[in-house]
């Protein structure tokens, strides 16, 4: 296994540097494939596509019974990583299976036949992710981040190509399905391809301990996972089962932005952290001088970016997307405000799994979603800006609780924990106060009044660090000065 010479700081920093260039890629790709499609999709059509998503993510979520995790947590070995690989196979296939023949079901969940056919293309998605969780999970446990890189661009690639032929073509909703269909399906080659002279192709070759290891972790961590994908995608179904397609459809859009430039940074932290977190789980002092870096630097981002969003909503909606989707502008802004909210608990879950305690998790998840799922039935009652609005709230309440529970198990004070959290929040404000000075001015039209915005953000978020937390400041350059210094993996 790779060794976390350097530091931990180092390695989290490096390896956070190569996912977030694959995110940059990937996203830029999936962003541009989206203004397209938003320009070609009606909003029903788009909601159609979003209702089979949502669905084939909860499938997709245990399709590997959490085993890929696992194998980042156990010790490294051949019969561990072959265990993992059976697993996932045989119950991938069953998943797949499953999901093509309740297509109809489905449908009629929604109360929309359309979606049926487009679940049934989807659950290629589901085998594919099964087929892939393994080779990814052993090259994110040797922090191999840089060799993994190339996947996520090479699946928003084929994923934003054959949307966008069969889009152009006048297949519609179809469209977008065969492309992430696609996409999945070349994501796992890939990884495969990238581990290939270490594969653990002879499955036959397995151990009754090994397997029953592999799943003594992984299957809470499935459910843990499980439960998070529900609670942050539960707000799709109850839009599509209640207001129908098309206000999906205007969610959806709406938070297209926040996911792809903020909950996904989150994502490719969290894939970086996990790892690196296991490693010093036997050092608290490290474990804990590496959680408070990865809080600070997550909800810094993760604030900054929320409001910053928030209060340019008004004009990139419209500028990005087109006239067409304007109702989807007050719930961008809720929706970016419930990312930032995230970001003040984001680290939590991949500490307690990096302890060995996921059920800590799957407490939380249960908790948050026999909260979450009256309070969003109740607000769907009022539409898609009161289902943004519940969710930014529940958001926050939650965040609090769940830095709260991972404070006391790895031992870090209150104090210690605010201070983590303080520039997020000094930073966030410079921010609304720099967009509503800009907006107070003269209107340039939306380009121009949009970087303005950002370049005035970017100054004064600039100005609270450099002078409001100097140490922070220099923490931030010196990990770039030793990215740079830093030798290639």
């Amino acid at each position: 296994m790779t060794n976390v010479a350097g530091g931990l700081a180092r390695v989290g920093f490096r390896g956070a540097v190569w996912q977030g260039l694959a995110l940059v890629g990937g996203k830029a790709i999936v962003l541009i494939t989206t203004i397209v499609l938003a320009r070609l999709l009606s909003p029903e059509q788009y909601g159609l596509v979003a209702a089979a998503l949502v669905l084939m993510a909860y499938v997709e979520t245990v399709a590997d019974a959490g085993v890929a995790q696992a194998l980042v947590y156990l010790p490294a070995s051949g019969v561990a990583a072959r265990s993992a690989l059976l697993v996932s196979v045989v119950l991938g296939a069953s998943l797949a299976l499953l999901t093509f023949f309740s297509a109809p079901w489905i449908a009629g969940l929604f109360q929309l036949p359309d979606v049926g056919p487009l679940v049934q293309v989807l659950s290629i998605a589901v085998l594919a992710t099964s087929l892939g969780a393994v080779p990814e999970a052993l090259l994110r446990r040797d922090l191999l981040f840089r060799r993994l890189a190339v996947a996520p661009i090479v699946r928003a690639l084929v994923t934003g190509v054959l949307s966008l032929v069969l889009a152009f073509a006048g297949y519609g909703a179809f469209s977008l399905a065969a492309g992430t269909a696609a996409g999945a399906v070349a994501y796992a080659a890939t990884c495969w391809w990238l581990v290939r002279k270490g594969a653990p192709w002879q499955i036959w070759r397995v151990a009754k301990d090994a397997l029953r290891a592999n799943l003594k972790f992984g299957v809470p961590v499935a459910g843990s996972n499980l439960l998070a994908r529900l609670i942050f995608d539960i707000d799709y179904v109850i839009i599509g089962v209640i207001l129908g397609a098309q206000a999906l459809g205007y969610y959806t859009l709406a938070f297209r932005l926040p996911e792809a430039l903020i909950i996904n940074v989150f994502f490719v932290l969290s894939t970086v952290l996990f790892p690196l977190y296991t490693q010093v789980q036997h050092q608290p002092e490290r474990l804990r001088d590496g959680y408070l870096k990865g809080v600070r630097v997550q909800s810094l981002y993760g604030m900054t970016a929320g409001v910053g969003l928030a209060v340019l909503a008004p004009i990139l909606v419209p500028l990005v997307f087109g006239g067409q989707w304007s109702e989807s502008v007050i719930p961008l802004v809720f929706l970016a405000l419930y990312a930032a909210a995230r970001s003040l608990g984001a680290g939590a879950n991949d500490v307690y799994k990096a302890i060995g305690r996921p059920g800590i998790s799957i407490t939380f998840s249960l908790i948050r979603l026999a909260v979450l799922v009256p309070v969003l039935l109740v607000a769907a009652q009022w539409g898609i800006i009161a289902v943004a609005c519940a969710q930014m709230a529940t958001a926050l309440l939650f965040a609090i609780g769940m830095q709260t529970v991972a404070a006391k198990v790895i031992h870090i004070g209150p104090k210690a924990m605010l201070r983590a959290v303080l520039p997020a929040f000094a930073c966030s404000i410079a921010v609304a106060a720099a967009g509503t000075i800009m907006f107070l001015q003269p209107y340039l039209g939306a380009p121009l009044t949009a970087a303005l915005v950002f370049v005035t953000a970017i100054a004064a978020v600039y100005g609270v660090l450099r002078w409001g937390f100097p140490t922070l400041h220099h923490e931030l350059l010196h990990l770039v000065r030793r990215r740079q210094d830093a030798p290639a993996e």
